[in-house]
């Protein structure tokens, strides 16, 4: 961040995979209730002039911490592990708050799943785009695909567990609007363009023919 361009660095001897590494010297991190960084520390600015951040409607200063927008965690050894924005938090129907940068993180640990999106902003629950290489699964693969998102679904809050997917050959580029330059997904694009797949795993009807899979999690 331009606030606070250095925070934490995973150090030669203890570099923890799947962290972004232990505070600085004199710096503190701490995660609040809600799960987003604070961070305080040499390196953080004092704060903006005029006391207004540019762009910004919300101070991200508090009590001398830094607000960094991150969502995450601290290990029990110290290490800070990121989880998203916290501006890309969902809010189901239903109130409860779902972070799906970390579902997305898991779905995409599922061989053969190259990009996942989840969905369920203002829905009861929420249900996933999952793209694979290829255009055509396997004779079994659909349902390889079912039991692996089921073995997610179980490391998960109810809130955050895929009702249903949809699997979809990986046609997303940067060139049709899909994908920014460093190839992050652009969410509202995307759910535009398959408006209707989604709305098929919302009202169970028949998906779009580009669908190659349709999974629903198994109830009870």
């Amino acid at each position: 961040m331009t606030e606070a361009p250095l925070i934490t660095m995973n150090r030669l001897g203890a570099n923890r995979l799947g962290t972004v590494g232990e505070p600085l010297p004199q710096t503190q991190v701490r995660v609040a209730e809600d799960g987003e960084v604070f961070v305080r520390g040499p390196q953080v600015m004092a704060g903006y002039f005029d006391d207004r951040a540019p762009g910004e409607t919300a101070q991200p200063f508090r009590d001398g911490w830094l607000l960094t927008g991150d969502l995450g965690r601290i290990t029990p050894e110290g290490s800070l592990v990121l989880n998203g924005r916290k501006k890309e938090l969902i809010k189901t129907s239903y109130g409860k708050y779902v972070q799906p940068a970390k579902v997305e993180s898991l779905l995409k640990e599922i061989p053969g799943v190259t990009e996942a999106m989840l969905v369920g902003e203002e829905r009861p629950y929420c249900v996933a785009l999952l793209w694979v290489q290829g255009k055509a699964l396997g004779a079994d693969g659909g349902q390889r695909i079912d039991r692996l998102v089921g073995q997610v679904n179980h490391g998960l809050s109810h809130p955050e567990q895929v009702k249903r997917w949809a699997v979809l050959a990986n046609n997303l580029t940067i060139e049709a609007g899909d994908l920014t330059g460093n190839l992050k997904l652009k969410r509202q694009a995307v759910a535009r363009r398959l408006e209707a797949v989604l709305e098929s795993l919302y009202d169970g009807m028949s998906p779009s023919p580009a669908v190659l899979h349709f999974g629903e999690a198994l109830k009870g």
